[in-house]
């Protein structure tokens, strides 16, 4: 498998390594449906740009509250 290729989906234990967020915050996120996720067979992934956007509309949500 070549790792050079860039990841387009990540398990919910990845993206928690990769945030920084813990698991259980995540899974929080996708049982409210803040967080989209798809279903592979018996594998639950968020895609990169899922995740992403995630990100970005929390940070804005951050932002705005301090205003």
């Amino acid at each position: 498998m070549n790792r050079n290729l860039p990841r387009v989906a990540y398990r919910p234990r990845e993206a928690a390594e990769v945030t920084g967020l813990s698991l259980r915050f995540l899974y929080y996120a996708i049982q409210q449906k803040d967080l989209p996720t798809i279903r592979v067979g018996r594998c639950r992934l968020m895609t990169e740009k899922a995740l992403r956007e995630w990100l970005e509309r929390k940070t804005e949500a951050t932002v705005e509250a301090k205003g």
